[in-house]
């Protein structure tokens, strides 16, 4: 009678044994197919949105905007003891920099899908800064808390204080081709991390089929045998 409860608690464990590598081997193909393929689908097309969202609504993007002006306001609060002028780029600098530190951040990580993801954000709040420096001789944006003087228009008041107000739009451009700059930079790493493992895959391929035609040496010496 143990016999067949023996017979019957190896089958089993190897059943066990042999689901537990079909899941494992599962689990490396959905997560082959992210990593190599569907991140880098989502993060092209994240950025093709957010491009179409920047230069389509005059460098407002709904929700993601919002938070830039938190921000915004947010740089003005922490530096609200300081000089008029730094307290007037504050907000701007803060806005254009937690973006760009967290891509710093994420590739320091390797995480490369947040990399791109942050570039585009860089990318919409530069253009965005670039809307509002433009505006600094046209002063036709609402502003938050304007009485309708505004007294408060950031670059209005930088550019006038610097002397640079003649300037304004070239700096505006400016400010906007680095935004284009990095919309590409994050286009291009999405396009490479679509592209770089099917590269890998073609190379290896080519060099499996290289090693095949090699010709194949019969050793001089022959071991004798036993």
């Amino acid at each position: 009678m143990e016999v067949p409860r023996q017979t019957s608690d190896t089958d089993a464990l190897a059943q066990a044994l042999m689901a537990e590598e079909r899941a494992r081997e599962d689990g490396v193909t959905d997560n082959g197919l992210w990593r190599n393929t569907l991140q880098w689908t989502f993060g092209l097309l994240a950025v093709t949105v957010m491009a179409y969202f920047t230069y389509a609504r005059n460098g407002w993007v709904p929700l993601l905007s919002g938070v830039d002006l938190g921000i915004h306001e947010f740089g003005h609060m922490i530096l609200m003891w300081g000089p008029p002028v730094v307290v007037w780029m504050a907000g701007s600098v803060l806005q254009m920099l937690v973006p760009a530190g967290l891509a710093v951040y994420f590739a320091v990580r390797r995480d490369m899908l947040a990399v791109i993801l942050m570039c585009a954000w860089a990318a919409e709040s530069l253009n965005n800064v670039g809307v509002y420096v433009y505006d600094a001789t046209r002063l036709r944006l609402d502003l938050l808390g304007d009485d309708g003087s505004k007294m408060g228009h950031d670059w209005a008041n930088i550019l006038t204080e610097l002397k640079l107000i003649p300037y304004t739009d070239q700096i505006a451009y400016a400010v906007r081709a680095l935004s284009f700059v990095l919309f590409a930079l994050a286009a291009f790493y999405a396009i490479r991390g679509f592209v770089r493992p099917r590269l890998a895959a073609q190379r290896d391929e080519q060099l499996k089929a290289r090693k095949q035609t090699l010709p194949v040496h019969e050793p001089r010496n022959r071991p004798p045998a036993v």
